[in-house]
């Protein structure tokens, strides 16, 4: 397989490019607030991104603006607000993204100023290091604090906090729209899952991860808590990971005895129901980050110690599985939102598909998800003419959002993968199908890289110059979850 080889190839020439980023793949980074001078209070406090391996050696330390700077807001976090400083990443790992305020450290009793004298700020950080806090809300979130913000693109943002629910604001702007309708509007942290939008609370009935309408909403739409998750005091939900479709770990931030610590939720039909608790000694979490590789999840949370706290992690080998502390901040410092600088594994599909005289050709995956070390990853192509040859365009990028015609093919006809793509001679079978294995290796680096996938397929029943049909595009997104 020549053309996979080069591919392949292609990939690693593109990782080492990747790898040359002030943010490392497949490390920590985590929202410290407090510069550890003075003790924390509800004032605004100064607040950075904090870079760790996963055995605890930092890396660096990013500061956010503390005051007006060209296009730059300020970007604080109050000292003593454990819900404020949640930490997003977007789902190719080129965004980090935060709330604050547009307020110098010191401003008293941060929280309870209004957004039209305190602009809220959402605070998009590059995988290159690049700050972007240009962004402001001053219609919503007054008198409480914005804690949690997520984008699937860098340009787009959702937003939740103490009131106003779910937010939508584009970058730049000064103000935003609802995203969600009715109850609940006291929420704590969003994330994006499979293209879906979920967020979590501990108010009312909804008291765990609930979707937010249906995919990225920027309009109006209901949150809904997922079937099985609890609706009746008790729980305090706040972070979560999506292990898979089937597997939700959510922090719950009570006591151990009560309940807190990391919960494994796992979908069973239509409903979820906790499998377990994973629960640290003396302490329990609020913050919760993971990856998956070869099928094994690791963890890693920030503790509820006040100041001076830790980030934990756990290998998910039952509910007996030990916490290893992995680094403790100074006192008069906090530690809160944390993200693994991996992009999670996805496979989505655009475009428009041309048909042969036996339908339009179709393009798929087998073996689960593109996560790096899945061996058994592999690309499929149906509905083409039994026991006859089609192709596989396989383009290292991301799908073109205008497909491409070639002369003399059908005029419903579009190519959507970069036309310099590698192509892959496919023979069909007896049912008009065909498999590309392409077994992914267990590479942190490649996390994030772009595969688009276009099946072009063969009739010579047709009466076309060139006679082919092609299927929609694929766009694979290669993960470590």
């Amino acid at each position: 397989m020549p053309r996979v080889k080069s591919l392949l190839a292609a990939f690693a020439l593109s990782s080492i490019l990747l790898a040359q980023v002030p943010f490392t793949q497949g490390n920590l980074v985590v929202v410290r607030v407090g510069t550890g001078v003075a003790a924390l209070t509800s004032a605004a406090q100064a607040t950075f991104l904090d870079e760790y391996t996963t055995a605890g050696v930092l890396v660096q330390t990013v500061a956010m603006p503390t005051a007006l700077s060209g296009s730059n807001l300020a970007c604080t976090n109050a000292g003593t607000a454990t819900s404020e400083g949640s930490l997003n990443i977007s789902a190719d790992s080129r965004f980090f993204t935060l709330a604050g305020y547009s307020a110098a450290p010191g401003t008293l009793a941060i929280a309870g100023t209004t957004s039209v004298a305190v602009p809220r700020v959402i605070a998009r950080v590059g995988s290159d290091g690049v700050i972007n806090t240009s962004t402001s809300i001053n219609n919503v979130f007054s008198a409480g604090a914005m804690r949690s913000a997520v984008t699937d693109n860098g340009n787009q943002f959702f937003a939740c906090g103490s009131n106003s629910g779910v937010q939508f604001a584009t970058l730049g702007g000064t103000t935003s729209a609802a995203a969600s309708s009715a109850l609940p509007t006291n929420l704590r942290c969003l994330g994006i899952y499979q293209s879906q939008l979920y967020c979590s609370s501990a108010s009312g009935t909804y008291l765990g991860v609930s979707s937010v309408g249906v995919g990225l909403p920027t309009t109006a739409q209901p949150i809904t808590i997922l079937p099985g998750f609890p609706t009746t005091t008790g729980p305090s939900s706040y972070d979560f990971f999506f292990a898979d479709a089937t597997t939700c770990y959510v922090a719950d931030d009570r006591v151990s005895a009560s309940g807190g610590g990391i919960q494994k939720w796992v979908l069973s039909g239509s409903t979820w129901a906790l499998a377990y608790t994973l629960a640290p000694l003396a302490t329990s979490t609020r913050y919760l980050s993971g990856t998956v590789i070869g099928g094994v999840v690791t963890l890693y949370a920030t503790s509820t110690v006040a100041t001076g706290n830790a980030i934990l992690s756990v290998v998910d080998a039952g509910v007996s599985s030990p916490f290893t502390t992995v680094a403790t901040t100074l006192a008069n410092t906090a530690l809160r939102g944390i993200r693994v600088l991996a992009a999670r594994a996805a496979v989505s599909f655009s475009g428009t598909g041309s048909p042969t005289t036996v339908g339009i050709p179709t393009v798929g995956t087998t073996g689960g998800l593109p996560y790096l070390g899945n061996s058994a990853f592999t690309l499929t192509a149906g509905n083409m003419p039994a026991f006859n040859i089609g192709f596989m365009a396989i383009g290292l990028g991301l799908v073109q959002s205008v497909g491409i015609p070639l002369p003399g093919a059908p005029a419903s006809f579009n190519l959507y993968v970069n036309p310099i793509a590698n192509t892959v001679l496919l023979i069909t079978d007896a049912l008009g199908n065909a498999t590309l294995p392409l077994g992914l290796p267990s590479a942190s680096a490649m996390a994030g890289l772009p595969l688009a996938v276009q099946v072009i397929s063969y009739d010579g029943l047709m009466l076309d110059q060139l006679p082919l049909g092609a299927s929609i595009a694929m766009q694979i997104l290669l993960g470590q979850w």
